[in-house]
């Protein structure tokens, strides 16, 4: 019976798979160019492009635009109970955390943030803006809402350095303790504005987590919502 070869790409899809089992390539490790690739295995780039299709498809590496392929599956722990930050969070991970503020503003909610909230829809709202990065990757970004009466004082501690909003709220209220009270979980294509920030194809699913929080007197405290990469991030969710 005739031995019917691999194709060339699928050869290479084996060995560059086979590195990032054995670790050689690590969780957020920016992989070679086309052009390494190209030179290290003897092969032209349209047979390496296809091999990375293939990883991609599968869902081992993820793209960043105009950076390059960078090796998938950063794990982050996701409890309704948990009250860590998202910085601890990460750093129990090994990765290094940074959240950038890309805006705050003192807005009219829509009707559905208002309702979520327990607010008349006329009231204004703090909107926080953030990015959050592992490792200098954007991984997600992220919507925070909160009563701009009760909570005014967010407003005027928005330069804390690293800035961090769990800590800015133990500041400005640390008698009070915040609970999540419920997180739903879709997957949505991202809009132009999400994509940009996480420098992904706008046919790539984001996972978007939308997070109702209350203090320890049963008022509302947030209501945020978060768009992660999903072709990077697998987000844990414990029940206990």
């Amino acid at each position: 019976m005739k031995t019917i070869s691999k194709p060339l790409y699928v050869k290479l899809y084996d060995e560059i798979l086979q590195n990032i089992k054995s670790k050689k390539y690590s969780c957020c490790d920016k992989l070679p160019s086309e052009n390494i690739f190209a030179k290290e295995f003897g092969v032209n780039r349209h047979t390496v492009r296809q091999a990375l299709s293939l990883l991609k498809d599968e869902g081992f590496i993820y793209t960043v635009k105009g950076k390059g392929n960078y090796i998938s599956n950063i794990q982050i722990p996701y409890s309704i109970s948990d009250k860590s930050s998202f910085s601890q969070k990460i750093m129990d991970l090994g990765y290094e955390p940074k959240t950038k503020l890309l805006s705050a503003d003192i807005v009219k909610p829509s009707e559905y943030i208002a309702k979520q909230l327990g607010l008349n829809s006329k009231v204004n709202v703090i909107e926080l803006k953030l990015l959050r990065y592992v490792n200098d990757l954007p991984i997600a970004v992220s919507f925070s809402y909160f009563d701009a009466f009760y909570y005014r004082e967010i407003i005027d501690n928005l330069n804390m350095e690293p800035f961090s909003l769990y800590n800015i709220l133990n500041k400005c209220y640390p008698e009070m303790e915040i609970t999540k009270i419920s997180t739903v979980f879709e997957a949505q294509n991202p809009t132009n504005e999400i994509s940009d920030y996480l420098m992904m194809p706008t046919n790539t699913p984001v996972i978007v987590a939308s997070t109702l929080s209350k203090n320890q007197y049963g008022e509302f405290v947030e209501y945020g919502s978060s768009y992660s990469r999903a072709d990077a991030v697998k987000i844990k969710v414990d029940l206990v």
